[in-house]
């Protein structure tokens, strides 16, 4: 196959994935959409800067319940500090979609079994178009276990980067192909 037809075959891919990618991922891993203002406006002043959103749906709480989880999860980080609209926009909204009465999330991550891998050109193109849209790529300075690929994958994903599982699997398995303790090149 010529280089740039699969180049256009994986973008694509990469293209159809990403307008399924809830549906590949539901039941493995919460995708929490952003809300609308004024909400938004107070995640992104507040919440954003250090975490993602989808690790609201691992709890359901009562409103005093958010309330204190937030002060016990900030307690030793003295630059958050909510005003009193922010305040009772996030916790209007953390009691309406992940309240008491709601199903909280399950914090297991059960890996899908992939059947295709990427190649190394489908992987950089990934990762170009996902890792490279919040940091510069610094897989090629290190070496890491599959686990360790994976768990670092799900802190990225934690912090907002869109990926599904299957996207996230395939990874794993070229990272740890190629960049894994035992990868000669």
């Amino acid at each position: 196959m010529k280089p740039l037809y699969s180049s256009l075959l994986v973008l694509m891919a990469l293209l159809l994935d990403s307008m399924c990618g809830p549906v590949a991922a539901q039941g493995l891993r919460p995708q929490v959409e952003l809300p609308d203002e004024p909400v938004r406006g107070a995640i992104f002043r507040n919440c954003s800067a250090c975490h993602g959103i989808d690790p609201y749906a691992y709890f359901a709480l009562d409103r005093q319940g958010w309330r204190e989880l937030i002060d016990q999860l900030h307690q030793d980080d003295n630059s958050v500090h909510l005003n009193g609209s922010d305040e009772t926009a996030l916790l209007d909204f953390l009691s309406e979609q992940f309240g008491a009465d709601s199903i909280a999330f399950p914090r297991v991550y059960e890996a899908p079994t992939v059947t295709e891998t990427f190649t190394d050109v489908e992987a950089r193109v990934f990762m170009d178009g996902v890792c490279t849209e919040c940091h510069e790529l610094r897989v090629f300075k290190q070496r890491n276990t599959p686990a360790k690929w994976r768990d670092l994958m799900l802190d990225m994903r934690g912090n907002g980067a869109v990926l599904s599982d299957v996207e996230m699997e395939k990874l794993v398995e070229w990272l740890g192909r190629v960049r894994g303790v035992e990868a000669t090149r």
